[in-house]
């Protein structure tokens, strides 16, 4: 029966396609027709792939308002292949703007099948309003953090908390020892990102080289479509610097890893999770930051920070990353043993607020099967 059961996924963001990657996994052994838009990890689940997520390289405001022709355009593909199909499950995943049109657009012309929000739009820090929008074209919503559910309920939308990706990772003891060898640098997942952000790094290695600080080794985790623009970016590095897109040997690494300079997002709270001391940085388009700046309801960009309503974790970002904020940042970092220690200390108290319990990928398999079981 199950084989004429149809999945359509729509998956625009690295982050996105971690969390599809992963429930694929978990929904093969029903051998759903899975269709939709992702990218390379969890192609291999897809029956018709539509789009690639390289196609969705728009960072901020700005850039997602120069590429609103070309997301209408696919909007419109997207919907007409929803339609025309019939499936018996939408699943939209994090990209909440793109999602919400798509699914407008479906609702609108009579689409009359279960349509599901996994990732929230962050609507306790800003446009607030998008919470009772979402409740009038989606069914339902599967939110990371537990205190997201309220907004949500509170305009009669369905809610399903599975807890943050990181509650699968292993927690690591934290092992402030000075002999691991690893400094991690974590530029983004997107190639844009790397653009911006990778200078940052560079000063941060050469202020290593400049200090003679050769006890360390640098070590970039990524992810395949990056592996050549970084290992060409660094090919000219005089520390010993390990790029890896293995994620088996990745988690070895990490075990070697005394501090991060994390690039902000979702990569910050794996590091906390693994419990490596870390700085984050980050650098919106100006045009973006400063309109953001009147938008905006909170004070920090991670959300740890945002939780204990202080910096756990040091931010330097925006109007604030430059090469002297950063590197000042980072020395403490790397020599201050109270502020790594204090910084672990306080990631302990935070962490469980947004973590399940039980493995959300197993919360997000027995409710879509749940969903889809129901469908007629």
């Amino acid at each position: 029966m199950n084989k004429n059961k149809k999945i359509f996924i729509c998956c625009t963001e690295q982050s996105g396609e971690n969390i599809v990657f992963n429930i694929c996994q978990k929904l093969k052994k029903y051998n759903y027709q899975i269709d939709g838009v992702c990218g390379k990890l969890s192609e291999k689940y897809f029956t018709n792939k539509y789009y690639d997520i390289s196609l969705f390289k728009s960072l901020g405001l700005v850039e997602i308002i120069l590429s609103i022709p070309k997301f209408i355009n696919i909007i419109n593909n997207l919907s007409d292949k929803i339609l025309c199909n019939n499936y018996d499950l939408v699943i939209c995943v994090d990209s909440p703007d793109f999602n919400y049109q798509l699914a407008k657009k479906i609702k609108k012309n009579s689409f009359q099948k279960k349509i599901i929000q996994i990732v929230a739009p962050t609507v306790w820090a800003w446009r607030s309003g998008r919470a009772k929008k979402f409740s009038k074209v989606f069914n339902e919503i599967f939110t990371l953090f537990d205190f997201e559910r309220k907004f949500f309920e509170n305009e009669g939308l369905k809610s399903t908390f599975i807890g943050h990706p990181i509650s699968i990772i292993k927690e690591s003891d934290y092992n402030n020892n000075k002999e691991k060898n690893l400094i991690a640098f974590l530029p983004g997942s997107r190639d844009n990102e790397i653009n911006k952000l990778f200078p940052y790094l560079e000063y941060v290695y050469e202020h290593l080289l400049s200090n003679n600080i050769k006890d360390y080794q640098i070590f970039i985790p990524t992810l395949p479509h990056l592996i050549d623009k970084l290992t060409n970016l660094t090919k000219n590095w005089k520390i010993k610097t390990v790029i890896s897109d293995n994620n088996e040997n990745n988690e070895k690494l990490y075990k070697d890893v005394f501090i991060s300079v994390t690039c902000s997002g979702t990569a910050s709270l794996e590091i906390s999770k693994r419990m490596i001391p870390q700085i984050v940085f980050y650098k919106l388009n100006f045009l973006t930051y400063f309109i953001f700046s009147f938008l905006v309801s909170i004070r920090f960009a991670n959300i740890l920070n945002i939780l204990s309503n202080k910096m756990i974790i040091k931010e330097v970002v925006n109007m604030n990353l430059n090469k002297k904020n950063l590197l000042e940042a980072f020395d403490i970092l790397l020599h201050d043993q109270n502020f790594r220690d204090k910084q672990i200390s306080e990631i302990q108290k935070y962490l469980p607020e947004i973590q399940s319990e039980t493995n959300p990928y197993d919360i997000c398999e027995k409710r879509i099967t749940e969903i889809i079981s129901i469908t007629t």
